[in-house]
């Protein structure tokens, strides 16, 4: 589980976004320096004791980051408290909210404020 695996899938990728999927990983990983990284359901996919985000491309050709509590879905969902710094997100219950972003500019704009939410999200979920 590795950088390598991400450098590795971004090389085959044909996807036109795939310059905004790899800033987007650089910023993810750079939040904290126990940050793992893996491809997992066929993305890039981040964890610390589980995995909380998961990046990739939307059927529509958008990039998504999908933040989320875990690999397995839990008997009890977590309630996270996230001040979501004006990113719309599209919550997708208590425990899971999607990002989408259509270009590069649009991770370099939105950069500040995905850093604070990360850090919130990794204080939530992970230990």
């Amino acid at each position: 589980m590795s950088r390598e695996e991400t450098d590795t899938y971004l090389a085959r990728s044909s996807q036109p976004l795939k310059g905004a999927l790899r800033d987007l990983c650089d910023l993810i990983r750079a939040v904290d320096p126990r940050i793992d990284e893996s491809i997992k359901w066929n993305a890039p996919s981040f964890s610390i004791d589980d995995h909380f985000a998961t990046t990739g491309f939307s059927p529509a050709g958008a990039l998504r980051l999908v933040l989320h509590t875990g690999a397995a879905k839990r008997a009890v969902p977590l309630v996270l408290d996230i001040e979501d710094a004006g990113l719309p997100f599209a919550w997708k219950g208590t425990d899971r909210a999607v990002l989408t972003f259509t270009s590069e500019e649009d991770v370099h704009d939105r950069a500040d404020a995905l850093r604070s939410v990360l850090r919130q999200w990794i204080a939530q979920t992970q230990r």
